[in-house]
């Protein structure tokens, strides 16, 4: 495939990107810091939130799987979504004046599933036109490498100019993040830019719907209600069953450690904003390296072994510079010399990080070329629902866990990040670096468990190209 066309399909995922950076680094600081909200509430609106996905994520899968238009299966829901997401976006963002925690928390609660449902209708099938799009063992790591590289490219854009240009330092406030009156307008950029992806992508691939494979004739179709059951009947199958774990707990640990950067970065670190900006750049880095890392690595230890070292690598290094301020390293280092030191570890875990999520891609695609062998079936969208679930709960689990932390170890809301105490800060630390470094280590654990390797793929796409000459000599009798 021509990297146009990849291009075309990969610059979609920037609005997921987009979306988890506004929600990661700046949501939840926005309902707890500024507003007020208790981390526990804003912790617990992001988990509801995250269960209504449980529900819509696989229906939308299942639904796209077996729809039927000029537009084929996928890209109905792909318009559907586009332009709401934008609405939905900066109702959130733009709160009534006077809400108290009960009004802040059913607010917040109803925006994040606004946004999450718009996204939902986009995201899941776009997941699933990629595995439809490539069928190429190692050609499909690749198409999936300019997925991921644009997912982080729209974090990355929506961090930068939210610290550079929403949030600046002022007279009234020396962190611009405390500052309520910009935030409406940081969440119309963040859902025009989310929006205009959308519908750059949209177009970009609407080339391709002939060649796409019809969905299957199915005599009983289930009621897209029972999704959900679906998916977890789909975990008897030990390929999904590993990735779907696999997935969850990388991105909730992800979730947690990305909602307490922007604390650890102000408050332990004693960046500003303008530092911050800079800060919000490091994963250029990873994004630079990640493709690399990633063919590199599944072509030398093949992708089951590859992607838990790479999450394993990740870990370590973003954790490093809180491992180092806990033994007093950093103690008489300049505040610049720290955000050079968090810069190029922030940016080289990022590299590993970004390379894990283009391996657990690749694999999720292979297995469901198996389950298509397995049972005549092809049900991307299914596979992705959960896949997208997963995804989300690196800000639903993962902000209600960063919550609860937060409450825990009694961090101050609204304070100034020279009036928190020193106890507090080096609790944030050690919950921000060793504790999830540890955590991380299930993740390796449970991917050692996946049973496909290349040889094992060779016979599942021979065996899909006999189904395909069948099904075709018997449509031509």
């Amino acid at each position: 495939m021509k990297a146009t066309a990849k291009i075309g399909y990969g610059v979609g995922q920037l609005a997921d990107g987009v979306k988890q950076g506004a929600f990661v680094t700046f949501l939840f600081f926005y309902y707890n810091q500024v507003l007020g909200l208790s981390g526990s509430l804003a912790g617990t609106a992001s988990l509801l939130a995250l269960m209504i996905d449980a529900i819509t994520d696989p229906m939308v899968g299942q639904i796209s799987d077996n729809w039927r238009s000029r537009w084929g299966r996928r890209h109905p829901f792909m318009v559907a979504g586009s332009v709401p997401f934008c609405i939905a976006v900066v109702m959130l963002f733009n709160p009534p004046d006077g809400l108290g925690q009960t009004g802040l928390f059913w607010w917040l609660l109803g925006g994040a599933v606004s946004v999450r449902l718009m996204l939902t209708l986009f995201f899941v099938p776009h997941l699933s036109l990629g595995s439809e799009m490539v069928r190429d063992y190692h050609d499909r790591t690749s198409l999936i490498g300019y997925r991921v590289f644009f997912s982080y490219l729209g974090s990355l854009v929506v961090s930068v100019v939210g610290f550079a240009v929403f949030f600046p330092p002022t007279e009234s406030f020396s962190n611009g993040m405390l500052n309520p009156a910009n935030y409406g307008g940081f969440g119309l950029f963040v859902g025009l830019l989310g929006t205009g992806a959308m519908l750059w992508c949209i177009v970009s691939t609407f080339h391709v719907i002939p060649s796409l494979k019809p969905p299957a004739e199915q005599r009983n179709t289930r009621n897209p209600l029972f999704a959900v059951v679906d998916v977890f009947t789909s975990l008897r199958e030990k390929a999904f069953r590993v990735l779907f774990f696999g997935t969850l707990m990388f991105n909730v640990l992800a979730g947690v450690s990305l909602t307490l950067l922007v604390y650890v970065a102000t408050y332990v670190f004693g960046f500003d904003s303008k530092q911050l900006a800079l800060l919000a750049t490091s994963p250029l880095v990873g994004i630079m390296l990640a493709s690399t890392i990633a063919q590199t690595l599944s072509r030398k230890f093949d992708k089951r072994l590859a992607s838990g070292l790479c999450s394993l690598m990740g870990a370590i290094l973003s954790s490093t510079p809180m491992l180092l301020f806990l033994a007093g390293s950093l103690d008489n280092m300049e505040v610049q010399d720290r955000l050079w030191l968090v810069y190029l570890f922030n940016g080289a875990a990022q590299g590993f990080f970004i390379a894990f999520v283009i391996l657990l891609d690749s694999m999720l695609s292979d297995t469901a070329d198996e389950h298509e062998v397995n049972t005549g079936r092809r049900e991307e969208g299914l596979f992705f629902a959960a896949r997208s679930f997963a995804t989300k709960a690196s800000y639903g689990l993962g902000s209600f866990f960063a919550g609860i932390a937060l409450d825990i170890i009694a961090f101050p809301r609204g304070v100034a990040p020279a009036d928190v105490a020193t106890d507090s800060i080096t609790r944030l630390a050690i919950v921000a670096g060793p504790l999830l470094t540890l955590l991380f280590v299930f993740v390796l654990v449970i991917i050692r468990r996946y049973p496909l390797d290349a040889a094992r793929y060779q016979e599942i796409e021979i065996a899909l190209q006999r189904s395909t000459a069948v099904n075709g000599s018997t449509a031509s009798d």
